[in-house]
Parts: C-alpha cells; sequence; structure tokens
C-alpha cells in the first residue's frame, strides 16, 4: 500500500497531542517536528518532505471506542454540535483538534455544495488523524461522485485533480480559512505570504509541499571547479549546462536535485537556477529587474499543481517556477528572462565546451540564527534523490487532469514561443536525426542529444527561402556545428545545400503532467490521436 502523505506528515501543520482525559486527540501548532526523513528526499529534519516508509495505520482502521464520545469545549462554552457550519469552521480555526475538523468535515460533505472541496483538501493535507482522513475522503466522494480509493493520500490527488480541473471556486470566507490553517506552519509566515493572493481558485490550488520555507537549502555563489578537480563526476551523468556572457558552466544534476535553486553570477549575470524534483523541470532566469534591482530566491515551500513556487527575498513575491513569473506580491505580473539550458552527459558538455566550470560538492547547512535547527547534509550520489518518487508512476501533490498521450512522469523536451506551445517525446527522440518541426508558421531545427535536445530558430534567415524548411525535412548539421547558441547548417532535405546559422532558443524539459498544467493546446510530437 503506497504509505500515507496526508494524514501522517513529517512536519504537520497541527501536531497531534492525546488528552489526559479522555482518548481525544487535540491538535496544536507543531514547534518543532521529529519524524525521520527519507533517505531519498529532502534532509531538513525540521520541516521535510513527508516520511513514506513509516506509516503506522490503515487509513480504513477504526479508532479507539470509548465509553462516550469526547466533545472540545468551545470557546465561549456552547456545545459544539449545536453550532451551524459556519460556527464550527470559525471555533475549529480557533481551537484546531481532529474532533472539529472530522465533524466540520462531514457536515460539509452533507451540504451537497461543491465549493466545500478545497476546504475538504485542506482539513486531507493537515487532518493528522485516521476518522478525520476517513470523514474527509466520504465528503469529498458524495460531493465529487468521484469513488474514494480508501487511501488518503491517494484521493489527495485524485480530488486536489479533479478541483483544478473543474475550476472550483472555493466561495466566501476561503481567504480566511486558508490562510488561518497555513499560518500555523512552522514559523507563521504563510499567514502573511498567501494574503498576497488574490484569486481564491489560485489560492486554493496552492498546497504545502512538507517544508518550510527555505527548508530545501539553497546554492548561493556556489563553489566552482575546474574539470580537472572534479575528478569525482562520472561521464555518464547528467549536469545542467549553460553558456551566459561567453562563461560556460554545469550544475551537477546530483547536487540541484537536493537544493533545487542556486542563485549566482555568470558572465556577469546574476542568475537563478530553479530546479522542480517533483516535475523534473530545469530553468535559468535573469535575477534582475527593468529597474536594475537584483533578486535573491528560495524555495517557498509551497507547491501549485504539483511544480514548486519560487520566493524572492526582496519583496517577497511568489513565482511560478515553471513560467518565471510573480502571480502574487509586490511583483506579480513581472516576467523574469529566460535562457537556454542543457541536460546533457557530463562528458558530452566537456567535450564540446573544455573551459567549462562545474560545482564543489556542497558543505553541510548550518542554521546559525536558528541553532536548534540540525545542520543539513544530503547523500549527492548520482539518482539517489527522490529515487522512490521517479521509481513510481503516482504523484505526491494534485494537478490537473492529464490526457494520455504520454505518462504523466514521461520527460518531455518543450518549446513555448508565445501562441504556440510543443512537447516532444524524450524517448522518442531519442536517436533521431536533426529534423525541422514548424510551429505555427516558424520552423524549428529540434538537435537531439543524450539526455535532451536544443532548439533552434530558421525563421527569418537572410538569403534562405522558406520552402527547404518543410516539416520533418531532415537536416544535416555541420561537422562540429552543433553550438550551444547557435547551429550550423549544411543543409536540408537532402536537396537543398546551404551554409547558414541558426540562433537557438529557449527550451526546456519536464514531466508530461507539469507541462500540460500550463500548456494544455500543447501540440505533440511524435503526433498522436489525442480525440
Amino acid at each position: 500500500m503506497r504509505k500515507l502523505i496526508c494524514v501522517l506528515l513529517a512536519a504537520t501543520v497541527l501536531l497531534a497531542a492525546c488528552s489526559s482525559t479522555a482518548s481525544q486527540v487535540a491538535l496544536a501548532p507543531a514547534p518543532e517536528p521529529t519524524t525521520r526523513v527519507p533517505a531519498d528526499g529532502p534532509a531538513d529534519e525540521s520541516a521535510a518532505q513527508p516520511d513514506r516508509s513509516s506509516a503506522t495505520a490503515s487509513p480504513t482502521a477504526q479508532p479507539t471506542p470509548t465509553t462516550q464520545p469526547f466533545i472540545p469545549d468551545t470557546s465561549d462554552g456552547r456545545p459544539f454540535l449545536e453550532l451551524n457550519l459556519e460556527e464550527k469552521i470559525d471555533e475549529f480555526l480557533v481551537n484546531s483538534n481532529t474532533t472539529f475538523a472530522a465533524n466540520v468535515a462531514a457536515e460539509m460533505g452533507q451540504t451537497g455544495q461543491r465549493h466545500w472541496v478545497p476546504w475538504l483538501l485542506d482539513i486531507l493535507r493537515i487532518g493528522g488523524a485516521n476518522y478525520v482522513a476517513r470523514a474527509s475522503m466520504r465528503a469529498l466522494q458524495t460531493l465529487t461522485g468521484v469513488e474514494s480509493s480508501q487511501d488518503p493520500s491517494t484521493d489527495y490527488v485524485i480530488y486536489g485533480s479533479w478541483s483544478r480541473s473543474n475550476d472550483i471556486h472555493p466561495g466566501a470566507g476561503y481567504e480566511t480559512w486558508k490562510r488561518t490553517l497555513y499560518g500555523k506552519i512552522v514559523d507563521g509566515q504563510y499567514d502573511r505570504l498567501l494574503g498576497q493572493v488574490s484569486d481564491p481558485v489560485t489560492l486554493a490550488a496552492i498546497q504545502w509541499g512538507g517544508v518550510r520555507r527555505g527548508g530545501i537549502p539553497e546554492l548561493n555563489n556556489p563553489e566552482r571547479l575546474t574539470p580537472a578537480q572534479a575528478d569525482f563526476m562520472t561521464p555518464e551523468e547528467l549536469v545542467l549546462g549553460f553558456v551566459i556572457g561567453g562563461e560556460a558552466g554545469v550544475y551537477p544534476v546530483r547536487f540541484l536535485a537536493r537544493h533545487e535553486l542556486a542563485n549566482d553570477v555568470v558572465g556577469g549575470v546574476p542568475v537563478v537556477l530553479g530546479y522542480c524534483t517533483l516535475c523534473l523541470t530545469a530553468l535559468m532566469f535573469d535575477r534582475r529587474l527593468p529597474n536594475g534591482d537584483v533578486l535573491t530566491f528560495q524555495t517557498s515551500g509551497l507547491l501549485m499543481d504539483s511544480n514548486k513556487i519560487m520566493i524572492d527575498n526582496e519583496t517577497e513575491s511568489l513565482w511560478n517556477h515553471l513560467s518565471g513569473t510573480a502571480f502574487a506580491g509586490p511583483l506579480a505580473g513581472t516576467r523574469l528572462e529566460q535562457y537556454p539550458i542543457a541536460t546533457a552527459r557530463w562528458s558530452d558538455w566537456l567535450a564540446d565546451h573544455p573551459g567549462t566550470f562545474t560545482l564543489a560538492t556542497p558543505l553541510p547547512t548550518y542554521f546559525p540564527e536558528t541553532p536548534e535547527r540540525q545542520s543539513i547534509a544530503y547523500d549527492y550520489t548520482p539518482g539517489a534523490a527522490y529515487r522512490s518518487y521517479y521509481s513510481s508512476e503516482d504523484l505526491w501533490f494534485p494537478t490537473f487532469e492529464t490526457p494520455e498521450v504520454f505518462a504523466l512522469k514521461e520527460e518531455v523536451v518543450t518549446v513555448d514561443r508565445g501562441e504556440h506551445a510543443l512537447a516532444l517525446g524524450l524517448a522518442a527522440l531519442s536517436g533521431e536525426d536533426p529534423f525541422v518541426y514548424v510551429l505555427g508558421a516558424e520552423p524549428l531545427v529540434i538537435v537531439p542529444n543524450p539526455g535532451g535536445a536544443r532548439v533552434y530558430s530558421a525563421a527569418d534567415v537572410d538569403g534562405i527561402p522558406a520552402v527547404p524548411w518543410r516539416h520533418g525535412a531532415a537536416v544535416e548539421v555541420a561537422l562540429g556545428g552543433v553550438g550551444h547558441d547557435e547551429l550550423r547548417v549544411n543543409g536540408v532535405d537532402g536537396r537543398n545545400r546551404i551554409d547558414v546559422r541558426l540562433p537557438r532558443i529557449v527550451s526546456s524539459q519536464s514531466f508530461w503532467f507539469a507541462w500540460y498544467g500550463l500548456h494544455p493546446d500543447t501540440e505533440i510530437w511524435p503526433p498522436v490521436d489525442r480525440g
């Protein structure tokens, strides 16, 4: 049975504490969780990925019976069961405990009103007891008409994806609900940060990822090595390569899979590389704003559609990692400039960029401002991070319901050209020669490489007619002509002998579910019947 993600949290919002007078479980804000961290997830012991290896109870197990049900006192002394639903919600937010949570969940389900679905998902996420989970799952089944799996972690993804795909509006009062519950997490920052989110549907889509802000420590100006110094790196391991301002560099995936974010300066340009382990996407952005200010970024600890939300330290705006766009806070609407990045084998990158830099193995992370927090040291063995997640077909968090043209976690090479988007199956690209894909009216040249692909634009090439760039045409690349920033082409379609250099455009890679969530109208290669 898949382990519980929604109920038995390593860093739960509400810490269960047993009453000395009855078998009731009271819930209160957690000062510091103590459960073990899984070996393949984040290693911040104080706020880490839920422990999926130590579930102690079945989601269908019955609570220990008592001679008389225990109902906690309300703040004003009125009997809780005599309150209406809105009053019960208010009381639960003041006096959070599992008894109130289960009762509120059950009554929400009895209303038949679907706007309660996001509220129930929050209860399921942070409820902290089996009978709370069961009450939430029964209510969600009633309201959605979708049969419960009887497993809280599975239902959390199923019903969360249903809510997202059906654009469920949570109705009046949800902002107070969400901010109050999330404000109980660790240091209380989420109350303030979520107060910046103006759209209730977006607010409902935001989920806590199980770590505090900065709980996955970012790399800041990481130490660099020459290739000769990096004798620990293996030829076949994957790296994230880039050339900015004439300077070539790589971040080993083994490091970014643990730290997920790096603030750096490359070629004189302040940049941030965000790596979402849940959606397997690495993106490089310019940290400069149009007015010249430079931002520094952290992992917020929040997710949306199983994708990381970044936060900048200067304005505390919240940023969609996949688009590089701030969606809440003072910088809402701002979009960062993006740079091309290549996923490649270390040996291949080194052969093309012998003067590249790479990174030294990061040192353990310490927290001098909060000495009670344990230091963080990771296992940087290639492939060690999130091994259990990548070996499973299941998701850990909700997203949009996704068509099955690819598997949810199948890797795709992606291109966003504004009005048109493209997803190319990475597995199908393996062994393919360079070819033309006409996206909209723009001919693109796709150049596969082990681990990924690079994409170049053949639009507006001086002196070259558009005819050779027909869709699907084979492209003859000049010897040594595959560069990070440009491609030298000798011929197209076997008939047109040309000598031209094409500029590279920004492309990326991700799991299929993540790309579709942001680009539901994307084109697909290889072509499939999406009917």
